[in-house]
């Protein structure tokens, strides 16, 4: 399973890449996607316990 970290680092360099697009509604994009993606990677991992394994 991911973890939180990662899939916030991957939202957050979608969101970089989509600002250089030429659309003029790109930058709405990009700003959902980084502020999504700096949630997500500050968003504590459940920790599993070992009876839950």
């Amino acid at each position: 399973m991911m973890k939180n970290r990662h899939l916030g680092i991957l939202l957050v360099l979608a969101g970089v890449i989509t600002i250089f697009v030429k659309h003029e509604s790109a930058w709405i994009i990009s700003a959902i996607l980084i502020g999504g993606g700096t949630g997500i990677f500050f968003w504590k991992d459940k920790v599993e316990s070992e009876e839950d394994k």
